[in-house]
């Protein structure tokens, strides 16, 4: 079976999460990945191994599996006007360029669109940054915490008045952010298969970010007003919140007050008494009552367990779901199902499963990682001599001046 990006050849030149997993999920669906690294090899790698590992044992850096899964490395060194040419050479032979360099950087490795347009005029370049290519900030650099999070207004409308900002995820926006950036570079493929042309692909965290808000944001540049949490008391409907169990686990609503909502969400809970309540018999009534139904609910929800509570929400056709922490979420039957997960092979860890890209083609069963994240510089001489037709010599030069590093 054909995988859709069969014979599409990347070049990333980039580090860290977001523009390297765009790339992963072109690899995953048949692309050549070859990997760009500076010698020594990308920031992230070892980043985020596990703590503490028995003696003996490999630590896993299971986050860069994840985010470089199925890739070629090459290490090189983008200061020496060699690495330079190696990098030209590269783009040379490649369909895409995913960078996540800034303007400044670009420019002084010679990489900018149009120095990059001038050796491969139908190039796909892919281009992501924390605050876009335009305006008086684009060389400020920006993570996810800061650009998509901070800047956007995206923890600015997660934090009640008063209340301390909460801490996103780590690489939750990175990760967001890819996604966008992978649907640009699919559609730059198919404009570039339409016209023969190039194409540019530019997306940022700031922007994407902005996008995951815009029922907040679109209103917000209208009128002006921020759009802050709300506390619970202070909540639009208590079909709307999340209340815990007497185990401790937490049930999230999301009802909206229409039809028989309110009927269902009594009767599933055993509170036939608040259907035709005097302060809670209409969806007004209950919004100007809502710290003591808050108080009612917590109560009621509070005197039971998780599994008592479930099968009576499903029972009265609730719209519900358990709030997971990483660890339940990794084996929830569900999100199984869903696909959520697929297994990789590694030389040293064996067999391991990773999160998979977020969609999947049912007729295609060759759609997924292709193998593990590379060692750094795994593949330069094959990279160098194969594919770019370095001679040995070449190689031996290139490694003397510190453009690769040595082969061990």
């Amino acid at each position: 079976m054909t995988s859709p990006l069969d014979g599409v050849r990347v070049v990333e030149i980039a580090s860290f999460a977001a523009a390297p997993t765009a790339a992963a999920i072109m690899a995953d669906l048949g692309a050549e990945v070859i990997k760009v690294e500076a010698v020594g090899g990308d920031p992230i790698r070892g980043l985020m191994k596990q703590a503490k590992v028995p003696e003996g044992e490999v630590n896993p850096d299971y986050p860069f599996q994840f985010i470089n899964r199925g890739k070629q490395s090459i290490e090189l060194n983008l200061d020496d006007p060699a690495g330079v040419a190696v990098a030209h050479r590269l783009v040379a032979v490649a369909d895409v360029v995913v960078l996540n360099l800034l303007p400044d950087r670009r420019r002084r490795f010679q990489l900018d669109v149009d120095q990059l347009h001038a050796i491969k005029p139908d190039l796909v370049i892919g281009l992501l940054s924390g605050y876009g290519e335009q305006g008086d900030e684009i060389n400020r650099p920006g993570y996810d915490m800061t650009a998509f999070f901070a800047r956007s207004g995206l923890i600015g409308g997660m934090t009640p008045p008063g209340g301390v900002p909460p801490h996103p995820r780590p690489g939750q926006g990175d990760h967001t952010t890819s996604i966008a950036l992978f649907g640009g570079l699919m559609a730059g493929l198919r404009g570039r298969d339409l016209t023969g042309e190039g194409q540019v692909i530019e997306t940022s965290l700031v922007r994407t970010a902005a996008f995951t808000i815009g029922v907040d944001l679109c209103t917000a540049v209208v009128d002006g007003r921020p759009t802050p949490d709300r506390p619970r008391d202070k909540s639009i409907s208590v079909m709307l919140e999340a209340f815990q169990c007497s185990d401790g686990r937490w049930i999230q609503f999301t009802m909206p007050d229409r039809s028989d909502a309110w009927n269902r969400f009594c009767r599933a809970l055993q509170r036939e008494d608040l259907i035709e309540h005097e302060n809670y018999a209409n969806g007004s009534l209950r919004y100007r009552n809502m710290p003591p139904l808050v108080a009612l609910i917590d109560e009621t929800v509070g005197e039971r367990p998780f599994d008592y509570w479930a099968p009576r929400l499903d029972e009265y056709g609730c719209i519900w779901a358990p709030i997971n922490d990483a660890a339940s979420a990794a084996q929830d039957p569900q999100v199984r199902a869903a696909g959520v997960f697929q297994s990789v092979d590694h030389p040293e860890l064996g067999r391991f499963e990773t999160v998979g890209a977020p969609f999947r083609m049912p007729n295609n069963d060759e759609v997924g990682p292709r193998g593990p994240a590379p060692e750094r510089g795994q593949h330069s001489e094959r990279i160098l001599g194969r594919l770019l037709g370095y001679s040995p010599e070449e190689i031996a030069e290139l490694a003397d001046k510190g453009v690769v590093p040595r082969a061990d």
